[in-house]
């Protein structure tokens, strides 16, 4: 007896049953995630197409020969030039950058600062981040880029299952976020804005997003302990248009974050003018400092749409990955043609 699976024909579905459909499939959807799509849409029209480091003939490295690798793999002019009386002697597979692990991390920080808007009409600077963060997961892996958030204890991953981990991640991060603003516990600064205690790999690639406004003080020494790792670095500093430009007027109180310190003043029109030449100065001196490591520092307001801001960091990320891989290749390639010049 012959069984024939049932379809349902489009043209027999109503534009309230297509629509009730859609509603069902975008209640399981993270919300974080569909604004995120959104916007990692606009991006990807507008980007140039990039290539996909690994794919073709991208070689990253060598490697010993394992069991189970296949042959055609072997290369067999590298494995010929091997001494036979060193450690370094043997089979070599010619790898390709994709296979060999390389991942670009995301950190999100939960500073008490963060989840903060100066007008209702405004995203927290905390939702900024996340809708940036994710809205790049997306970008970068459907380059074929692995990508994870630190700190998470998840691996990175370029699978789409991975975009929705994330998503999930960032929004118990933003709810965590609340939490701990309403419970009043100390925390210092430097520690919420740069993943000070998570272990990467050399040479990984790190995108952090932050308001930055601890002392720089604080955060030279996280820096320079990721500057020690080989990392390649963005900061993405997301502030809300009120930290930039002191719009308020009169007797104003001001309250620091997740903290009992209030400041009342008087005439805040009076303070204007050097508060706004300090928030410049201190955002100046942010980039002048990681930039001695190569590092890329972006601004970014909550009062401008985020696709300009994400298509820069785009471009630049896809720029740095194969330009760094690039460099790889002429390093391992001039030590061989030196092994076989001696």
């Amino acid at each position: 007896m012959n069984k024939r699976a049932s379809f349902i024909k489009t043209s027999d579905l109503t534009t309230s049953d297509l629509e009730t459909s859609s509603e069902k499939l975008s209640a399981t959807l993270p919300p974080l995630l569909i604004e995120a799509e959104r916007v990692a849409a606009t991006v990807f029209q507008g980007a140039h197409g990039r290539r996909h480091v690994g794919q073709g003939d991208e070689f990253w490295q060598y490697r010993h020969y394992s069991p189970g690798d296949s042959p055609r793999k072997i290369d067999w002019r590298r494995s010929a030039k091997s001494d036979p009386n060193s450690e370094n002697s043997g089979i070599f597979i010619r790898q390709k950058e994709w296979e060999s692990a390389q991942s670009l991390w995301l950190w999100n920080s939960n500073g008490p600062g963060m989840n903060w808007a100066s007008d209702k009409n405004l995203v927290t600077k905390k939702h900024r981040a996340s809708v940036l963060s994710l809205a790049l997961a997306q970008l970068l892996v459907r380059g074929g880029e692995k990508v994870a958030l630190a700190g998470s204890g998840s691996s990175p991953s370029n699978s789409r299952k991975n975009l929705y981990t994330i998503a999930r991640q960032l929004e118990n991060q933003q709810q965590e976020g609340q939490i701990t603003e309403d419970n009043d516990q100390e925390v210092q600064p430097a520690d919420r804005e740069l993943p000070h205690g998570h272990r990467f790999s050399q040479h990984s690639a790190l995108v952090c997003f932050s308001d930055f406004l601890a002392p720089l003080s604080e955060q030279k020494q996280i820096f320079a302990n990721l500057a020690h790792r080989n990392l390649r670095v963005w900061l993405v500093q997301v502030l809300d248009p009120a930290e930039m430009n002191l719009p308020y007027v009169g007797r104003v109180k001001f309250q620091q974050p997740n903290s009992d310190r209030e400041i009342l003043h008087s005439d805040v029109e009076s303070i204007r003018d050097l508060y706004i030449d300090r928030i410049r100065g201190h955002n100046k001196d942010l980039s002048r400092l990681v930039k001695k490591w190569g590092w890329n520092h972006i601004l970014h307001t909550t009062d401008k749409s985020p696709e300009s801001t994400l298509l820069t960091l785009y471009r630049s990320i896809s720029e740095r990955q194969n330009t760094f891989v690039h460099t790889r290749e002429d390093k391992l390639s001039g030590m061989d043609m030196g092994k076989g010049d001696a």
